[in-house]
């Protein structure tokens, strides 16, 4: 999808550039995790390493790490398992399917829209999942590590837009790290703004909101 490759045709390119001179140009490095903090929540990879503490294992078949989706808190944890376990069919369990994710107005034309929807978030995630960039240029991180400081109930807020009654909004502090085999360590922190909406007696993400400042 044409939206797809320019965005991904940006981080490439500044990645590139911080690989040729990885560990003599701390400015790249800079520039590369302003350019990962819009959308770093959006187009992550992947811990494949044993040693991820957010990836216990499996017994008999059964990942034990996974939450049931019936609370708005539960809902981000397995969206971080998600990124962590490099699981697209669990980060698409943790979506609606009329999700929209939305950046910073002062951000879009960088990246060229404000939002987007469902369809494009799980392309961008199978591919950085599981293949890397679009042109194979560049593989997916060795490993990932994503941290939302998820606040307790009292400090959740109800949605009070028509439309959508009993709605929650969970504003998280997130942290994210990026591992490579070959090239620079990316990290980026930030505040993501979730609004959860309950459906069959499950929980489900909306609408994302990146709100972070560089």
């Amino acid at each position: 999808m044409l939206m797809e490759l320019k965005i991904m045709q940006k981080l490439e390119c500044r990645m590139q550039k911080c690989q040729d001179i990885r560990n003599s140009n701390a400015e790249c490095r800079k520039n590369i995790s302003a350019f990962i903090s819009v959308f770093c929540i959006l187009i992550s990879a992947l811990f494949s390493s044993c040693i991820n503490p957010f990836n216990p294992g499996i017994e008999g078949g059964r990942d034990l790490s996974i939450y049931a989706n019936d609370t708005p808190d539960n809902v981000l944890r397995n969206l971080m398992l998600s990124y962590n376990q490099k699981s697209i069919d669990l980060f698409k369990d943790t979506l609606d399917k009329d999700f929209r994710f939305h950046v910073l107005s002062q951000q879009a034309p960088e990246i060229g829209q404000d939002w987007w929807g469902y369809e494009q978030e799980i392309d961008f995630h199978s591919n950085l999942f599981s293949r890397g960039s679009s042109d194979g240029r560049l593989s997916s991180p060795s490993n990932i590590l994503l941290n939302l400081e998820i606040p307790p109930p009292h400090l959740w807020v109800l949605d009070n837009q028509v439309g959508h009654e009993n709605w929650v909004i969970i504003s998280c502090p997130f942290y994210l790290y990026l591992s490579y085999v070959s090239g620079p360590d990316i990290s980026a922190a930030g505040f993501a703004r979730f609004h959860l909406k309950p459906l069959n007696d499950r929980w489900y993400i909306a609408i994302w909101i990146d709100e972070s400042y560089i």
